[in-house]
């Protein structure tokens, strides 16, 4: 069972926007996607959602046992299946984010009691900068998709994500890779196509891929569908299916056994 974390320093970058249409991109290649949302913002709802207003309640809602984790998730665009992080006050996010922190194993077993099909990709969207959300993600994390823009304030908060991976990731035999999105490249300013360039070259083969700014992504977000059904040839659609496919062949060495029909139990 893939886990991939998406992950980010800074907010701003469009890190939920690249973690929904990945899972896009890969459920409509045929795979089975559970996208789960560990950002208290709950805003990959937005994204994926058939009916927002049923993903108020979510994850905190099953954490708390008031409701089942089955009743926590819905069946989203592109037969992508999602858990939404839920509607919650200050104060249930500050007792949840002290359980996190007094079970750091949490996520790993909660992901371990759904007993999802094993070729089912389970992507984490998690809060921008270290928190608990982020710890829990990196320790179960096969591989991280870091987003990051074509600026200096992006490259400059690399190291911050480096750190945090070499302390929950590269220990663990099960750990994949690191990889990053450059999200929103406009070659047309030469500042964003000077830190490209730099980007591109400081980080090699850990580029997973680059997303043009696209017009079509915020009008298919308006439009709630997908980019793929909004604007099926822009660049952003091509850009994110290069990434998954990218995404794809770094996790070939892992395990792929037959098809699931995971996301069928979800109408």
């Amino acid at each position: 069972m893939p886990v991939v974390s998406v992950i980010a320093a800074k907010g701003g970058v469009g890190k939920t926007t690249v973690t929904a249409n990945l899972c896009i991109a890969l459920a409509e290649a045929g795979r089975q996607v559970l996208a789960i949302d560990l950002d208290p913002q709950n805003a990959l709802r937005f994204h994926l959602a058939e009916d927002i207003r049923a993903a108020e309640a979510g994850l905190t809602d099953a954490a708390s046992g008031a409701r089942s984790w089955t009743q926590a998730m819905q069946r989203g665009r592109s037969g992508v299946v999602l858990l939404p992080f839920g509607t919650i006050d200050d104060e249930q996010q500050i007792a949840f984010e002290g359980h996190l922190a007094a079970h750091p194993q949490w996520l790993a077993e909660t992901l371990a009691s759904f007993r999802l099909p094993t070729d089912t990709f389970v992507f984490l969207d998690t809060p921008p900068g270290p928190s608990v959300y982020l710890q829990q993600a990196l320790r179960v994390s096969n591989l991280n998709v870091v987003t990051v823009l074509p600026d200096a304030g992006s490259f400059a908060t690399l190291p911050i994500v480096e750190r945090m991976v070499d302390k929950y990731c590269r220990p663990r035999a099960d750990f994949v890779a690191s990889t990053c999105v450059i999200n929103q490249a406009d070659p047309s300013r030469r500042l964003n196509r000077d830190v490209l360039q730099t980007l591109r070259a400081d980080l090699g083969p850990r580029l997973l891929g680059v997303v043009h700014q696209d017009q079509a992504v915020c009008e298919a977000l308006a439009s709630a569908t997908t980019v793929r059904r909004y604007a099926p040839h822009c660049q952003a659609a091509d850009d994110f299916a290069r990434c998954a496919a990218g995404l794809l062949a770094r996790l070939a060495p892992m395990p792929a056994p037959a098809p699931s029909s995971f996301a069928k139990a979800f109408p």
